[in-house]
């Protein structure tokens, strides 16, 4: 390459064979006028996805990258290191399950960006392809009527989890001079694994440095699979994810002196989450810990803290709730 692109996009995969291979052609298939890399942070994935990008890369070595190792680093980590490869003024995000179906979205994004130096972020709607039932939502945003609000502040993104905003990274693209500067300055925050959620507090600490603008237009698809990094049908590991966007929104929150009102809502899904997954695992040590922020219980609040604390009430609430369940139907919520 011997002229820096004008974007590079950020991809990071790890065992996404099924799927990669339509994200790449997302981004191979942008209509530009001017020069764009893929940057491929392959994170030793082991069903094949790797040799698949190695392929693509000797294919189209002028735009493709793919940044490995000789162990799974995990995705903070993979995603730092594919940030800190990246040339563009503007890093546009694809992660490898999901895929650009509009070939202007970079055109789109670019023109904006470019005519609003005052803008550091632009993310746009997207269709929702579920993947375990084969069913397309087109145009998400519209189809459940969300309207976002123009320029939102890092309220409105961590507010009720930013359902108003609701942020999908395939959707985004920003400035690279403002993420490496946010990335870098607080590491516990964006590069430690203590938080599992992986862009959503970028998101945020974007919204206190600039300006971010919604494109109405549906540009990109986000694939929702059974099992992903943030979601599971294994109820423990669901109730972790929650329990450390929890904590994650609540830092944020400390960090930016937000409304009590926010930081009280983060700190009710805390203790339910935390509740719940005590009552799971018997561990009382964590009921403690809600029982002690939390002073008063309902009574289904009580006996998942009995639960935590006593093997009867535990196998007698767990038996309740097996049967309970067994007349509840199952709810999508991306329906």
């Amino acid at each position: 390459m011997t002229k820096l692109p004008l974007v590079s996009v950020h991809m990071i995969t790890y065992n996404h064979a099924p799927f990669i291979v339509k994200a790449i052609d997302g981004v191979l298939h942008q209509k530009t006028n001017f020069l764009f890399e893929l940057i491929i942070g392959e994170d030793w994935s082991t069903d094949g996805t790797r040799d698949i990008v190695l392929e693509y890369q000797k294919k189209f070595p002028e735009i493709i990258r793919v940044i490995t190792s000789d162990e799974n680093v995990g995705m903070k980590q993979n995603s730092y290191r594919t940030m800190k490869a990246c040339r563009g003024k503007y890093i546009a995000y694809c992660e490898g399950d999901d895929y650009w179906h509009n070939p202007l979205k970079l055109q789109k994004q670019v023109d904006y960006l470019n005519d609003h130096p005052e803008c550091g972020l632009v993310y746009s709607s997207y269709d929702v392809y579920l993947v375990e039932s084969g069913k397309l939502i087109k145009d998400y945003k519209k189809y459940r009527n969300v309207e976002p609000p123009e320029n939102p502040c890092i309220s409105d993104l961590i507010e009720k989890w930013g359902v108003a905003v609701g942020i999908v990274t395939c959707t985004v693209m920003m400035r690279r001079n403002l993420c490496e500067e946010l990335s870098d300055a607080d590491p516990y925050l964006h590069q430690s694994n203590h938080f599992l959620m992986g862009d959503t507090q970028l998101w945020a600490e974007t919204a206190t440095k600039s300006n971010l603008h919604y494109i109405p237009d549906s540009l990109a698809t986000y694939n929702i699979s059974a099992e992903s990094a943030s979601r599971s049908k294994h109820v423990i590991k669901s109730l972790r994810f929650s329990i450390s966007c929890s904590e994650l929104f609540l830092y944020l929150c400390k960090k930016y002196d937000l409304s009590p009102s926010i930081r009280e809502e983060h700190e009710d899904c805390w203790c339910d989450s935390s509740l719940r997954l005590a009552v799971r695992t018997r561990n009382q040590d964590l009921a403690a810990k809600v029982r002690n922020i939390k002073k008063t219980f309902s009574l289904k609040e009580w006996l998942r803290y009995l639960g935590a604390c006593n093997i009867l009430v535990h196998y007698t609430y767990r038996a309740s709730v097996s049967l309970l369940n067994l007349f509840r139907k199952e709810r999508n919520r991306w329906i």
